[in-house]
């Protein structure tokens, strides 16, 4: 059993959080894990603290620039504080686990540094999703969190690609966003001072973090971020 804060919450404009926070909850407590759920980042300067093992993220806390958002800006919109940047970046670099689910390449957009630490950041411009609808990712690794997945992994997503990545993640599934795509990374590990972190682009909602292929690969990410 391992002691989880999730951060599942952000502006509701695309995501349904509270269905994404609901079955990040049962997922992690059907594995005997303690979870402490939040909907905003800044709850966790005083959630990660001495005893968390994992912080696992599937959030949108972002300025929400672009006329595209205008109607969202005021209520929505979020800045990064740096007592929320050193509890995070403090966390994993002392070894805390962090799994970043979906949308956490987009969340804190104001600071470079989330990026470095997931090791992938959404480029304005350049990053792009097809619409929600049926995905096929690929399994291109030999990890304990793939171990028991199907060789291909079928559902209902979106497939994030042309992401900055860092160089030194280990891609564990590739998936395209169309058939004239190259292969985009979906899922993969990498090390961030003495933490684990894991970058699992599958989450748009609560049926695909619970899925009967994708929710164990889910869990077995939590166990081995937990695994210091």
């Amino acid at each position: 059993m391992a002691r989880v804060v999730l951060l599942a919450g952000g502006s509701p404009h695309a995501h349904d959080y509270a269905d994404i926070a609901s079955a990040w909850e049962r997922l992690l407590r059907s594995q005997r894990h303690e979870v402490v759920s939040t909907d905003h980042p800044d709850r966790l300067v005083e959630l990660l603290g001495d005893g968390v093992d994992a912080l696992v993220v599937n959030a949108l806390h972002w300025r929400m620039e672009g006329e595209g958002y205008d109607r969202w800006r005021a209520r929505w919109g979020y800045r990064t504080p740096p007592a929320t940047r050193d509890a995070i970046s403090r966390f994993v670099s002392e070894g805390g686990g962090l799994v970043a689910n979906h949308t956490a390449p987009i969340c804190f957009d104001d600071w470079a540094g989330w990026g470095e630490i997931v090791g992938c950041r959404w480029r304005w411009g350049v990053s792009s999703h097809p619409p929600f609808g049926p995905c096929r990712a690929r399994i291109v690794g030999r990890h304990p969190i793939v171990e028991g997945s199907p060789p291909v992994l079928e559902l209902d997503d979106e497939v994030y690609g042309d992401l900055w990545v860092a160089g030194d993640v280990d891609v564990l599934a590739v998936a395209r966003r169309s058939s004239a795509d190259a292969d985009q990374p979906v899922l993969f590990t990498r090390r961030h001072g003495a933490g684990r972190v894991v970058f699992a682009g599958f989450g748009h909602h609560g049926a695909s973090v619970e899925h009967p292929d994708h929710g164990p690969l889910l869990a077995r990410a939590v166990s081995w971020v937990c695994d210091r």
